[in-house]
């Protein structure tokens, strides 16, 4: 008799070969900035908190010292119960929307259930058969995934070509209706940054659409927090600019700022969004929270970016080969094996670090990705660098 499930057992038994089997982690008690894995207490290096707002306990005493019982349910509320566009919309989205304009000085902005679900849905509704998607070679899986749910012709340039880009719009361009041009702005797993105003100086020569997606830039980068395509001074000539609730901004969501076009043709033709519930009113009115609060948090966002660049230099002085400039900060390892035996050496010595590989990186690519938050200080992670050192020493790299 046929046994249905024999065909998974032997893909997992592949993965495991190939020491690419993953689990979800027994993590608890999460603390400023430590964390309990595996009943044991550990400096979070892993998390995309990158503010340090999600565990800041007084920030959430106050948010819910505001409730009581008139607005228990529609302010705090754990359940929306329906789409946005059946009885799950409410004024505190409005409100939201409306914030998010001010932040930016846009005309329109969208909120979503979360960044996977915003990349999903926003590249099939913009972009059909007769248009063409042109996506940096590292984009993110959701990115990747929005891509292949549409009908679009897409083309890979190579990360961050610029070169590449532009030959491909001259050649490319003409033979569709739109060009939609797709990018992070700070790349989740090399922690280096997108040329916004080259990519914002070709779609406009080439009368392309841009689409930026700032889901690790958003509360980091740009004056208050508004980005790394805000820093750049083009934030207003980006088609798209994503951004989300759930890594800076400590929430959950996502938001997209953009042309008042665009966001009714996504309201009326998103999938996502159509058939999604909406966020509880808890959620919503706690992106509102932040959102007031993101401009006064200037002192985290530098004391974020000093840490980052002094645990850069010290890995180069122990001539570590690491990537980007910001505070995603990815040690390589290359083969998987090294990244797990690697991380688990991290988490003895008190350093919760997990190890990325593949899909989720290029084969012998794997690497520790370590993800700064403001609550760090270089005193923390100083000792990192030598543990890493000594390891790659042991193992002849």
């Amino acid at each position: 008799m046929h046994n249905p499930y024999k065909t998974y057992s032997e893909r997992l038994e592949e993965i495991k070969k190939n020491d690419l089997l993953r689990s979800f982690k027994d993590i608890d008690n999460r603390q400023d900035k430590t964390i309990t894995y595996k009943h044991k207490s550990c400096l979070n290096l892993s998390s995309n908190d990158y503010l340090g707002l999600a565990t800041d306990a007084v920030l959430c005493k106050e948010f819910y010292s505001r409730m009581d019982k008139e607005n228990m349910i529609n302010e705090y509320g754990l359940g929306s119960s329906s789409s946005r566009l059946l009885t799950g919309n409410s004024g505190l989205y409005e409100a939201l929307e409306k914030r998010f304009c001010e932040f930016y000085g846009s005309k329109a902005a969208l909120v979503f259930n979360s960044g996977y679900h915003a990349n999903i849905g926003i590249i099939p509704a913009l972009a059909g058969k007769n248009d063409l998607i042109l996506s940096d070679s590292l984009n993110h899986a959701s990115i990747v995934d929005g891509i292949r749910l549409s009908k679009a012709r897409c083309m890979i340039f190579q990360h961050n070509d610029m070169d590449q880009l532009r030959r491909l719009l001259e050649k490319e361009k003409n033979g569709f209706d739109n060009t939609l041009i797709i990018t992070e702005s700070i790349f989740s797993m090399d922690g280096d940054r997108a040329d916004i105003k080259e990519l914002v100086a070709l779609k406009e020569k080439h009368n392309a659409l841009l689409y930026v997606d700032e889901a690790h830039s958003a509360g980091v980068f740009g004056s208050h927090g508004r980005g790394l395509s805000f820093e750049a001074g083009v934030h207003d000539r980006v088609d798209i600019l994503l951004g989300t609730m759930g890594k800076a901004f400590a929430s959950h969501g996502a938001y997209a700022i953009t042309h008042p076009t665009l966001k009714s043709c996504l309201v009326n033709t998103m999938r996502p969004l159509l058939y999604s519930t909406a966020l509880p009113p808890v959620a919503v009115n706690w992106n509102l929270f932040i959102l007031n609060r993101m401009q006064y948090w200037d002192d985290r966002r530098k004391q974020l970016s000093r840490v980052s660049e002094q645990f850069r230099n010290a890995l180069t002085k122990k001539g570590l080969v690491h990537t980007g400039d910001t505070h995603i900060i990815p040690v390589i390892t290359g083969s998987n094996k090294k990244a797990v035996e690697l991380s688990d050496l991290l988490i003895e010595n008190g350093y919760l670090a997990f190890p990325i590989r593949p899909p989720t990186v290029p084969e012998n690519n794997s690497r520790i990705r370590f993800s700064l938050t403001s609550d760090i200080s270089f005193e923390d992670i100083e000792p990192v660098a030598d543990i890493i050192a000594q390891y790659m020493k042991n193992q002849g790299s």
